[in-house]
């Protein structure tokens, strides 16, 4: 059983290579949330996968929201791991995840982390997509190589990309003051096609005549809808826009 969440698909796209591998079943973890579903029963000798992004060197908020809601009914032992996808470096969101998921009787046997293109346009320009896909095909040699480890049930500490120090404890409280709504702008261009409320994990958009308006205060900043709407009308401060949009897919070799 895999559990995963994605905001532009780069850990959506880990997550069923896993799968692929294992043949275990892939589940959202956004969707889990909405609906409250935290009660999972599972299959004998069934491994057990968390795989995320990482925000501010931090856990995204409905990951951390599911992990401490969590109930696993076991059948005997399980092999369990954390991928984390990221554009520089995890900080301590892999620590951070397995502090709350111990407290929910669930141990990691092992912690992974994968290299792949940043969708956080408020510093990154994403536009060269050369660029992007020469990243992501670092990043499938890297995620082939989890995903040996994984289908081995290989325990161990494997993040390489956490960074010279455990960041999360400084950036989490920076990361929950900073995911406000209120960034949030929607151009002219806006064609009221509805693709933002459909993606936004928190259901935090609403149509209003047509257009986009955020409900909630504050959301999970996973940009899904900044990256997923067509015509590229939401912004999100000033400097987005101007860094394009970005969307995982199989990049491949010229």
């Amino acid at each position: 059983m895999i559990f995963y969440f994605s905001g532009t698909g780069n850990s959506k796209h880990a997550a069923d290579l896993i799968a692929k591998a294992t043949n275990e079943k892939v589940i959202s973890m956004a969707d889990c949330v909405k609906r409250m579903q935290y009660d999972f029963k599972l299959k004998k000798g069934e491994r057990i996968g968390f795989v995320y992004p990482i925000y501010y060197w931090s856990l995204p908020s409905v990951v951390e929201e599911f992990a401490k809601n969590i109930s696993l009914e076991k059948y005997g032992k399980h092999y369990t791991y954390s991928v984390a996808t990221c554009g520089v470096a995890t900080g301590g969101a892999d620590m951070q995840l397995a502090k709350i998921l111990s407290k929910r009787g669930i141990g990691l046997h092992a912690t992974f982390s994968v290299r792949m293109v940043d969708n956080y346009t408020v510093v990154f320009n994403v536009k060269n997509t050369q660029k992007n896909d020469a990243v992501n095909l670092r990043a499938e040699e890297s995620l082939k190589n989890i995903v040996f480890l994984i289908n081995n049930k290989t325990g161990g500490y494997h993040n390489k990309l956490r960074g010279v120090w455990p960041a999360s404890k400084i950036t989490k409280p920076a990361y929950d003051l900073t995911r406000k709504t209120s960034a949030f702008r929607v151009s002219e261009d806006c064609i009221g096609c509805g693709i933002c409320a459909k993606q936004c994990p928190t259901s935090a958009i609403s149509l209003d005549y047509g257009k986009p308006v955020w409900v909630n205060k504050k959301c999970s900043l996973c940009f899904g809808c900044l990256h997923h709407c067509p015509v590229n009308a939401i912004n999100y401060g000033h400097m987005t826009k101007n860094h394009g949009q970005y969307t995982y897919h199989e990049a491949k070799e010229d």
